[in-house]
């Protein structure tokens, strides 16, 4: 029986080491080069550190993979580094984690140079060539990986996720969208990322797919791509989907591969949506996840999309919609979204208050997002319950404004955030960017709100911007707004 992700690994590594896993620019890797290489890596790691914990300093690429395989492969936990950040915002993960080598790629190596941390490079060769991998000890509730994502202090906390998190994730997502080992999937999603893990790595090469890496996502790549090496389907952002969806009329690549373009980070729109579908002629299919659940909750099924939510959930999880109290409301009924289940993970890392914020007793992860479930099973997100704007009493969520704006033709991104209000403590303001050319005025968008909102959830404000602050999962950035 598979206990960790390296047995499952090895295990499809060899049984088809002449198939193509991953195509990397203009370099190809079987899965037995692949699995060599990793073995390498994983030699150069054990005589480089006695940590548990070693950072990886990766773009989206092959690199990745020989290093994150590599790592787990010399019994140690790979920690994946957001190469966005500074050198001291990554000496401070170093620091948390306890590790005290970095394993990089070398296009990162200006910045892997001005970490404290000492580093050795992917490509680098062991010192003794001819030793032998220590034997690995891990099995299912040992950690696999340790994710750091920014605190309710600013400071990243490290989520800390098993084996048994991550293949119980695997299995049940692969199985939900019915990916099988023919399918070719196209990887542009950062891997310092959960989502990016999961959907662009774990997920087709424990199964053994193939795999397409875009170390910097551009419409033309994505179109070239697909065409090229005949993709059936791609994991990304909302905001990636609104790129294409701008540049999809300039197309001229055959796109009749691809069968299904799976999103998440934020609600995409019925708009956009159909543009998407009726541009590339794949079906667009949106989902939710976290880090804390490895990541994925739900997704929309080929089969049974319900446009607007984020699909089923999947088969191993536990769910409750709880109001304020901690009570479960009625069926249909909002609240926030608690879960439970193999793939939420043990906790965080050196973090016990936060601990004790987010989880309820028994083990239940309180997501603070605030959702319903409808009589089919459909997950639908609302809001966040810390972004709630409460005026003159009344509860309002930026998430339904920001859904209302999105359907005007010409808004291509909007954010809602609360500001102060002398008489009614807070009141909406909409941050908005239109689509290049177009033009509109606030007035004109506070009369479209009115037509599809009360009075009250109507932004008091418009403020147009050139572009909306992201982080490196898509996501608009709320604090730089505030």
């Amino acid at each position: 029986m598979v206990t960790n992700i390296i047995d499952k690994f090895v295990e499809i590594a060899q049984s088809s080491s002449d198939r193509h896993a991953i195509y990397n620019q203009d370099d190809v890797y079987t899965y037995g080069q692949l699995l060599t290489a990793a073995q390498a890596v994983a030699l150069n790691v054990q005589q480089n550190t006695d940590c548990k914990r070693v950072g990886l300093l990766a773009p989206t690429a092959a690199d990745f993979v020989v290093g994150y395989f590599g790592i787990l492969l010399a019994d140690k936990t790979p920690v994946p580094l957001n190469f966005l950040l500074d050198a001291e915002s990554l000496d401070f993960v170093a620091g948390d984690a306890g590790f005290d080598m970095v394993l990089a790629s070398r296009s990162l190596q200006p910045l892997a140079d001005a970490i404290t941390a000492r580093c050795i490079y992917i490509d680098q060769q062991p010192d003794d060539a001819t030793a032998s991998l220590a034997p690995m000890t891990r099995g299912d509730d040992d950690e696999a990986t340790v994710l750091y994502t920014s605190g309710s202090t600013g400071l990243p906390k490290g989520v800390i996720l098993t084996h048994r998190n991550l293949l119980r994730n695997f299995e049940s997502s692969c199985e939900h969208i019915d990916l099988d080992g023919e399918d070719v999937v196209l990887g542009m999603l950062p891997l310092f990322h959960s989502f990016g893990i999961m959907t662009s790595v774990l997920m087709p090469l424990l199964l053994g797919c193939s795999v397409v890496y875009m170390a910097r996502f551009s419409p033309g790549k994505f179109f070239k791509a697909i065409e090229k090496y005949r993709v059936t389907l791609c994991f990304g952002v909302a905001s990636m989907i609104r790129v294409l969806v701008r540049a999809g009329g300039k197309n001229k690549s055959d796109l009749s591969s691809l069968r299904s373009v799976f999103a998440g980070g934020e609600s995409l729109g019925q708009v956009v949506c159909e543009q998407f579908e009726g541009l590339f002629g794949a079906q667009l299919l949106e989902g939710y996840g976290l880090t804390e659940t490895s990541p994925v909750v739900a997704f929309n099924q080929p089969q049974r999309n319900r446009r607007g939510s984020v699909g089923r959930l999947l088969n191993w999880v536990e769910a409750l919609v709880v109001d304020d109290s901690g009570q479960p409301v009625a069926s249909g009924e909002e609240g926030e979204l608690w879960l439970k289940g193999d793939c939420v993970t043990q906790g965080y890392h050196n973090r016990p208050d936060e601990m004790s914020v987010a989880f309820a007793p028994d083990h239940w992860f309180k997501t603070g997002d605030l959702v319903r479930i409808d009589s089919d099973g459909h997950l639908w997100i609302t809001g966040r319950k810390k972004d709630l704007i409460i005026s003159a009493g009344e509860n309002i969520s930026p998430a339904e404004i920001e859904g209302v704006l999105r359907e005007h033709p010409v808004v291509q991104e909007a954010a809602v955030i609360g500001i102060p209000d002398a008489s009614r403590g807070e009141i909406p303001k909409a941050f908005v960017t239109t689509e290049a050319g177009a033009e509109v005025t606030a007035s004109e968008l506070g009369e479209f709100c009115s037509q599809h909102l009360p009075r009250h959830k109507t932004p008091a404000s418009f403020e147009f911007i050139p572009e909306m602050p992201h982080g490196p999962t898509g996501k608009i950035d709320k604090r730089q707004l505030q």
